[in-house]
C-alpha cells in the first residue's frame, strides 16, 4: 500500500554443449512502508471496512528484504543418464509494523496498554537438490531415479524496539535421500512407486518468552526426526483419450517452530521434551481422470490428506498460534474446457475443499477448519480469444461461494470478480492491458470474513485496478 518496493532478477544460463547446461540465477527484493499513514479499524456489524488516513504510524517503518541465490547443472546424457543438481540460498530480514497488542504488554518497561513494539524476524537457508535418473531399462518400460536433498535452516525472531526475544534461535538440519521409479506393467497400465528417508535435527537456544507468557524459562536443546515416507500410484488407460489414475504419498514436515515457541507459559518445559515441535505426517489419497477428445478438455480429480497430528493456525490476542490436533482435509476439482476454433477457446473449473478438526482430543473430527486453514470453494469461467494476428483477448470471472463455519462471525458471504487483458503486438515487443475486477466489485476478502474476527484487519478488495505493460523479446 503506501509502500515503496524494489524487485532485481538476474539469470545467466550456459551451454557448454548440446547435452549441458549451466544456470545461474541472484534475486533482490525489498519493500519498505513509507510511513505516511496510520490504520482506522472497521466495523464488521456495519460492514464498514478497514481503511487508513494520513498520519505517522508509531514505530520504525515496516520493510521486507530478501536475497536470493541458486545455481543449477544438467546433464542429458551422463553415461546414459540424466543428472539435474542445484544448489540455493536465501538472507531473509523482516520487520512488523508497530503494535501494542496484549502479547507484547511488560510492566516492567511501561505500564500496560501503553507498549508499543514490533517484532523482526531473520532466516537464512542454504539447501541443495540433486537426482540421476536412468530411463530406458527393460527394454524402455523402466525409469528409475535416485538422489538426495539438504537444508540447513536458521532462524530468530525478536522484538525490535525493546531487544527482547520472541522466538529464540534455531537451527534445523535436514538430509532426504529418496528413490523413486516408473515401471509400464501394459501398455496401457503404468505402475509408479518411491521412498523417501527424512533425517531431520532441530537445536534451539535457550531462553525466556515474553511477559505475555509469564517470562517462561525454556530449556534448550536438540531433537532428531527419521521418518521413512513411501507413495504409489497406477496410471489406466482404458481407451484412446482416457486416463484414470490414483496415488497414495506420504508427507513429512515441521511444524512452525516460532508459532510453537513464543506461546509457551509453563515452567519445567525443555525443546527436547515439547510434543508440539514433532513433525507433521500426513496420508494422502487422490483419483482422477483426464480426457482429451478433439476439442474437448476434461480433467477431475479427488483428494483427501489426513494427520493425525496436524497443525490449525489459530489467532490470540492478533497473533497467529499453532494447535496441534488431528486434522483432515478432502476435495473435489474439476475443469472442463472446449476449443471452438484456433482463435476461441472456453473453460470452467470447479474446486471445492472441507476440512476438519479434533477439537476435544477425543479422536472424533468433530468441528470445521476456518479461512485461517482452508480455501473458499469457486467456480471459475475463462474464454481467451485470438481476434487478428496482433490482438489477443483474455476474460476470467470468479465466483467465491457463501460458506458458514463453527463461530457465526466468521460466516463468508461470497462474492464474484471479473478480470481481463488484452495483448496487441508492435512492430517491435507487444503492448499489455489488464483490468482486475473489472466492473469494480465491492468486497470484503475471504481472509477478513472468515479467517479473523479482528475490526483492524476487516480489509475490503482492490477495486477496479488497471494494469499498462510492454515486453520485448531480444
Amino acid at each position: 500500500m503506501d509502500s515503496h518496493s524494489d524487485d532485481i532478477l538476474t539469470k545467466i544460463g550456459y551451454r557448454p554443449d548440446d547435452r549441458q547446461k549451466l544456470q545461474f540465477s541472484v534475486n533482490h527484493y525489498r519493500i519498505k512502508s513509507k510511513a505516511n499513514y496510520v490504520g482506522v479499524a472497521g466495523n464488521r456489524q456495519l460492514a464498514i471496512p478497514s481503511t487508513s488516513v494520513e498520519g505517522t504510524p508509531p514505530g520504525t517503518p515496516a520493510w521486507n528484504d530478501v536475497w536470493t541465490a541458486s545455481a543449477s547443472y544438467s546433464h542429458y546424457d551422463l553415461a546414459g543418464m540424466e543428472l539435474s543438481a542445484m544448489v540455493f540460498g536465501q538472507e531473509f530480514e523482516g520487520l512488523f509494523g508497530a503494535d501494542n497488542s496484549a502479547t507484547f504488554q511488560d510492566v516492567r518497561i511501561a505500564p500496560r496498554g501503553t507498549l508499543y513494539d514490533q517484532s523482526r524476524s531473520t532466516a537464512s537457508k542454504v539447501g541443495s537438490k540433486v537426482g540421476l535418473t536412468k530411463a530406458d531399462l527393460l527394454n524402455g518400460r523402466l525409469k528409475l531415479t535416485a538422489g538426495f536433498d539438504t537444508l540447513f535452516d536458521k532462524g530468530k525472531q525478536d522484538m525490535y524496539g525493546t531487544g527482547r526475544t520472541f522466538v529464540p534461535e534455531s537451527k534445523y538440519r535436514n538430509l532426504s535421500l529418496f528413490t523413486q521409479g516408473e515401471f509400464k506393467l501394459l501398455d496401457t497400465v503404468t505402475l509408479h512407486g518411491g521412498v523417501r528417508r527424512e533425517n531431520a535435527e532441530l537445536e534451539v537456544d535457550s531462553y525466556r518468552t515474553l511477559a505475555a507468557y509469564n517470562n517462561t524459562f525454556v530449556e534448550g536443546g536438540k531433537i532428531k526426526f527419521n521418518e521413512t515416507l513411501v507413495n504409489a500410484g497406477v496410471v489406466f488407460t482404458p481407451v484412446q483419450d482416457v486416463t484414470l489414475y490414483a496415488n497414495y504419498s506420504e508427507g513429512f514436515g515441521l511444524p512452525d517452530i516460532g508459532r510453537a515457541l513464543r506461546a509457551i507459559n509453563t515452567p519445567g518445559q525443555s525443546i527436547a521434551n515439547m510434543r508440539t515441535l514433532e513433525p507433521i505426517l500426513t496420508d494422502g489419497v487422490e483419483v482422477g481422470t483426464r480426457v482429451r477428445k478433439g476439442p474437448w478438455e476434461l480433467d477431475a480429480s479427488w483428494y483427501r490428506s489426513d494427520s493425525d497430528f496436524g497443525v490449525r493456525i489459530v489467532s490470540v490476542n492478533g497473533v497467529f498460534m499453532m494447535a496441534r490436533e488431528k486434522t483432515r482435509l478432502e476435495g473435489f476439482e474439476a475443469s472442463l474446457a472446449h476449443r471452438f476454433n484456433a482463435a476461441h477457446r472456453a473453460s470452467v473449473s470447479y474446486a471445492h475443499t472441507r476440512g476438519r478438526y479434533d477439537s476435544n482430543g477425543d479422536g472424533s473430527l468433530d468441528a470445521k477448519l476456518d479461512g485461517l486453514n482452508v480455501s473458499p470453494n469457486r467456480v471459475l469461467a475463462s474464454w481467451s480469444a485470438n481476434w487478428t494476428g496482433k490482438l489477443s483477448s483474455y476474460l476470467q470471472v470468479q465466483h467465491a461461494f457463501s460458506q458458514s463455519f463453527d463461530d457465526p462471525a466468521k460466516a463468508f458471504s461470497g462474492y464474484t470478480l471479473a478480470d481481463a487483458s488484452l495483448n496487441y503486438k508492435l512492430a517491435k515487443g507487444e503492448l499489455r492491458l489488464g483490468v482486475a475486477n473489472l466492473f469494480d466489485k465491492s468486497t470484503i476478502t475471504y481472509y477478513s470474513q472468515s479467517a479473523l474476527v479482528e475490526p483492524a484487519r476487516y480489509f475490503a478488495g482492490r477495486g477496479r485496478t488497471v494494469t499498462l505493460g510492454y515486453a520485448l523479446g531480444f
